[in-house]
C-alpha cells in the first residue's frame, strides 16, 4: 500500500492532473466552510479521470468526489484521503441530434445556457440551480416540478479500477434527491440529456424568469449550501421551518436566512459544528411543532476538529 506522502508525486506524472496537498476545502465549497483535504486531484480529461482513480484505488487510500461543493458541507477537521474534484477542469458541452453530451464538471447553467443557444427545451426547471451536471446528477436535483432524471438518457461514469461504463436512465435508481451513486463507487464523467427543439427564444424567456423567481425567493449571493432539508411527504420543509418560527435563529456565524427558512448562510465566520448544531435545533423546533423530523438534503462530509 503506497503511503499518501508518495502519491501526490505519482499522481502528478499522470498527464492532465493537478494535484494540491493539504487543501483548505473552504475554498472548494459555496458554503466558504470545511478543513484540509489530504489530497485535492482535479482531472481535466475523462482519460486523467480514469487513470487518477485507477491509481488511487492501487493504493487502497480513501476516495471522495465533489462537483461545485454547492450542495455539502465539510467537517472542520477535513478529509482524510483524497479529494476528486469534477468541476471547471472537466468540462465541455456538445449536441448529437437533440442530445447534449456534458461533462461531468460543467456547470448546470452553461448546460442551461447552451440548450438556450441550441433551440432546445427540457432543462428551463434547472436554471439557477448552483453546482456541476455531475453533482446534479448524483443528487437528481429539481426544482419548479422538473428534475434531472425527467432529462437524463445516459451517464458515464468510472469504476474503481478505471474502466469506463455507461449506466442508462432505468439502471441509475433516480429518486427524491437520490441516485445509485450515492451508494457505489462509481465517479460521474459525463452526462447525456435528451431534449426537444423550441424557439431559443421561448428558452431564454423561461430561464430568465426560474433565475428571477430564485433570486426573488432565495438568499442568492450569501455563502449557502442551498435547501438544508428535504420535503417531507406532502409538505414543504420551508414552510415548516417557517411556521416553526425558526428564521434568523443563529449559532456563531451561521444563521437561518430571513428570506427562506430551508437556508442556512454563512455570515463570514462559521464553522461546520455551528452549522450542524443549527440543524440539530431547527429539526428539534419541527419536530416539537409538527411531530416530523426533517431529512437532510446536504452530503455532509468529512471528520470532526
Amino acid at each position: 500500500m503506497t503511503a499518501i506522502t508518495e502519491l501526490p508525486v505519482q499522481l502528478a506524472q499522470l498527464p492532465d492532473v493537478t494535484v494540491l496537498t493539504n487543501e483548505p476545502m473552504a475554498a472548494h465549497t459555496s458554503f466558504g466552510i470545511g478543513g484540509a483535504a489530504d489530497l485535492l486531484v482535479m482531472p481535466s480529461s475523462i482519460g486523467a479521470l480514469a487513470a487518477a482513480i485507477k491509481v488511487l484505488a492501487d493504493t487502497g487510500v480513501n476516495v471522495c468526489y465533489i462537483g461545485n461543493g454547492t450542495n455539502i458541507l465539510v467537517r472542520d477537521g477535513g478529509i482524510r484521503g483524497a479529494v476528486i474534484k469534477l468541476s471547471e477542469a472537466l468540462t465541455g458541452i456538445r449536441r448529437q441530434g437533440n442530445v447534449l453530451i456534458a461533462r461531468a464538471g460543467e456547470s448546470l447553467g452553461a448546460l442551461c445556457q447552451h440548450c438556450a443557444q441550441q433551440g432546445l427545451s427540457g432543462l428551463e426547471f434547472a436554471a439557477g440551480i448552483p453546482g456541476s451536471v455531475g453533482g446534479a446528477i448524483l443528487m437528481n436535483a429539481g426544482a419548479n416540478g422538473g428534475q434531472m432524471a425527467d432529462a437524463t438518457q445516459w451517464v458515464d461514469v468510472v469504476t474503481d479500477g478505471g474502466e469506463i461504463q455507461r449506466r442508462y436512465r432505468d439502471e441509475i435508481e433516480f429518486g427524491y434527491r437520490r441516485s445509485c451513486f450515492q451508494d457505489n463507487k462509481l465517479a460521474i464523467a459525463q452526462v447525456a440529456v435528451q431534449l426537444t427543439p423550441a424557439d431559443s427564444r421561448d428558452v431564454y424567456r423561461a430561464l430568465y424568469e426560474a433565475v428571477e423567481e430564485r433570486c426573488r425567493r432565495q438568499p442568492v449571493g450569501q455563502a449557502s449550501a442551498g435547501c438544508i432539508f428535504k420535503h417531507p411527504a406532502d409538505d414543504y420543509a420551508g414552510r415548516l421551518l417557517e411556521e416553526a418560527q425558526t428564521k434568523g435563529m443563529r449559532v456563531g456565524d451561521a444563521m437561518v436566512s430571513p428570506k427562506h427558512a430551508n437556508f442556512i448562510v454563512n455570515l463570514g465566520h462559521a464553522t461546520a459544528r455551528d452549522v450542524l448544531q443549527l440543524i440539530e435545533q431547527i429539526q428539534q423546533k419541527v419536530h416539537d411543532e409538527f411531530g416530523i423530523l426533517l431529512e437532510s438534503e446536504i452530503r455532509i462530509i468529512g471528520q470532526d476538529a
